[in-house]
């Protein structure tokens, strides 16, 4: 599960048809950024600052790139030389100009070195291109007219699970409009072409994601079908590969960026329907769920997209934007649908040659169940409004199925944090409703259960199903539903958490369980902070600085245990201090501006608790050594006797 933490604009763009593009730095968190074809800008991503700029004289015909073998930047100038200089260089145009014969389409980045794209489509590393430069023989006007007539976007260097590494790239011709993926092996130098045509469907979408093994071509069409086609070695698939999904989120009518952000991970943007504004999607390529969004107010036609540690970096008009995301490795099931009971019955094993597109061969594909009997679903549900005779070996010999049902029930509620029901229509008797806490009290109404049920069945995800149900029962002041839901769902966005924390702390509730619920709950603190200032006033903060202060004092008031993020039960003191760290972030200047006496020796105690916690870490830091000896298996020094030496008193005069 990905998930958007914060967005913010990085660097205003001059003019979109003067960007080249971005690259990464020699540092971690830095990109180089081509403006303009004579601006070269190297910017820090988190703290959006300018580390270095050039402004060259000569027009750039590719971004400029950071080679890791040479230690130097590199530019190409009107796609026939080339200039390298170092981070303190001040003139580049100082720095001598490496002629070339035949045309440079494109510098490609490696971990390694860097590699020289030519306009033909070989590829040379940067130093034997250098070295190779003056024995080039090509004819001006060939190379121009060669230039003139293909553009080749998106040079990627990917390594197999072998090894072995593959240079792909896209190549359009320009009279013809027809789009390639060109595939060249940089260990074989073999090279193979796919033509990416549906007959009377436009393409409106491609990239190239890294995959587990290998690296699959993601392609999207005007008809929302989405395909994916294996680059491995001695793959024999046909471009455009096989059908996977539909794209329902984005208007596939105007054209989509899409780059792959990690392995199993491509970022889309595109306008919405209607084109009423526009959305960043992350689209996860293993599982074939969209599973998380940002929505703009306003769709710009120029947008390009990069990745760069854990940031999305979007072009968009007159604007770099960076979209800082964080990818959850344990919710696997908010990816698949959470608690998607029926799932089962859309697995069936179909051969890849027969995969269905049309939405009509479903009914015939899936099992048809409905000859089967119909059983009581409310009885076995509640075993319990039956009186069920145990067996006695006499006259009753075996327990009845309703009782191993409900011992069923038992088991499954503690190993594996749900409850079995029956599925209507579907390939198996029973299915399984998962769920991240069984402990809560009572049930959903019927009404409630029905939405949940229909979300579930329409692909909606754990977090998205808690935002609805959440929203719905705070505009409804229906507390204990919310209660309900809060124990139930343990994947809420910070944002909703905000909300539902401000309407528990407005509750008169003595017992605070709205509160603790909410608190219980785990959270990003970089992510919170901005919705907690928006949501929470100084008295909200004051009356959960007491309450927190409370749960961490008294060992008798805790929170509830429940699956968290960690895989781990919910610490009160750890949890209760990262909800001190949060507020006191997103509430400073109001808490050192605030006169209130109240407030003051609030946070007086907080201090004094704080100087505990510290002084008892300076207690046990002397116990550190002896820990690490234990862990590392090394042998304790014996002590030093002192039984060979004595002291006695003398008079020396």
């Amino acid at each position: 599960m990905s998930k958007f933490l914060s967005y913010y604009n990085l660097f205003p763009i001059p003019d979109p048809k003067e960007f080249l593009g971005l690259a990464s730095d020699c540092e971690k968190g830095n990109v180089v950024t081509t403006l303009a074809r004579n601006v070269v800008v190297v910017l820090n991503i988190r703290t959006q600052k300018q580390l270095l700029s050039w402004s060259l004289p000569e027009k750039l015909s590719a971004k400029v790139i950071y080679d890791r073998n040479s230690q130097k930047y590199v530019g190409v100038f009107g796609n026939h030389s080339l200039r390298l200089w170092n981070v303190d260089t001040l003139d580049v145009t100082k720095c001598k100009k490496l002629k070339f014969q035949k045309s440079i389409a494109h510098l490609v980045e490696t971990d390694q070195e860097a590699l020289v794209l030519y306009s033909d489509g070989v590829c040379q590393t940067l130093s034997a291109a250098l070295e190779s430069r003056v024995d080039q023989k090509a004819d001006t006007a060939e190379q121009l007219a060669l230039t003139a007539a293909t553009v080749l976007t998106k040079p990627t260097v990917f390594t197999l699970a072998e090894g072995h590494q593959v240079l792909t790239y896209f190549q359009e011709k320009r009279e013809s409009g027809e789009l390639h993926l060109v595939r060249v092996s940089l260990d074989t130098s073999t090279r193979k072409e796919y033509l990416l045509q549906r007959e009377s469907i436009r393409l409106t979408g491609y990239a190239v994601i890294e995959d587990d093994v290998a690296p699959h071509l993601l392609t999207i069409w005007s008809d929302k079908r989405i395909f994916m086609l294996n680059l491995g070695e001695g793959s024999t698939e046909r471009a455009p590969g096989q059908f996977v999904s539909m794209l329902s989120h984005l208007n596939v009518e105007s054209n989509l960026s899409v780059h792959g952000v990690s392995r199993n991970f491509a970022a889309i943007y595109g306008a919405n329907h209607g084109q009423e504004g526009a959305s960043l999607l992350v689209y996860n390529t293993q599982f074939k769920v969209v599973n998380a969004k940002q929505y703009f107010k306003v769709y710009l036609e120029f947008s390009r997209l990069w990745s760069r540690d854990e940031h999305i970096l979007l072009a968009m008009g007159q604007n770099i934007a960076a979209v800082r995301y964080r990818m959850n490795r344990e919710l696997l099931v908010d990816m698949l649908g959470s608690q998607f009971n029926d799932t089962h019955m859309n697995q069936i094993t179909i051969e890849l040659d027969h995969i269905n597109e049309e939405e009509c061969l479903e009914a015939t594909i899936r099992f048809d169940n409905s000859n089967k009997p119909q059983i009581d679903h409310h009885k076995l549900d509640n075993p319990a409004i039956e009186t069920i005779a145990p067996a006695d070996k006499i006259n009753v010999p075996f327990d009845p199925p309703e009782v191993f049902q409900q011992h069923m029930n038992e088991l499954v509620k503690q190993h594996v944090h749900g409850e079995v029901r029956r599925c209507e229509n579907s390939l198996e008797d029973v299915g399984l409703t998962l769920m991240s806490n069984f402990h809560d009290d009572g049930s959903f109404t019927v009404t409630t259960q029905a939405l949940i049920r229909q979300l579930e069945k329409c692909g909606a995800g754990e977090q998205e199903i808690a935002e609805k149900l959440l929203t719905l029962f705070i505009k409804t002041d229906n507390s204990k539903q919310m209660l309900m839901c809060l124990k139930r769902y343990s994947n809420i966005s910070e944002s909703m958490l905000a909300w539902s924390l401000r309407y528990a702390l407005d509750q008169n509730d003595p017992k605070k369980k709205l509160v603790n619920a909410v608190l219980a709950t785990s959270f990003e603190p970089s992510a919170i902070e901005e919705p907690l200032r928006q949501r929470l006033e100084l008295t909200h903060v004051q009356h959960l600085l007491e309450h927190l202060y409370h749960l961490v004092v008294d060992p008798h008031l805790q929170l509830e245990e429940r699956p968290n993020r960690e895989s781990s039960v919910v610490q009160t003191e750890i949890h209760a201090l990262q909800w001190l760290g949060a507020l006191l972030t997103s509430h400073f200047t109001l808490l050192t501006i605030s006169k209130d006496e109240s407030l003051l020796e609030l946070l007086t105690n907080w201090s004094q608790q704080l100087k505990l916690y510290e002084e008892n870490i300076q207690d046990i830091e002397v116990l550190v050594p002896l820990l690490t000896n234990i862990v590392e298996r090394k042998e304790l020094k014996p002590i030093y006797s002192t039984n060979w030496y004595g002291i006695e008193e003398f008079v020396l005069y």
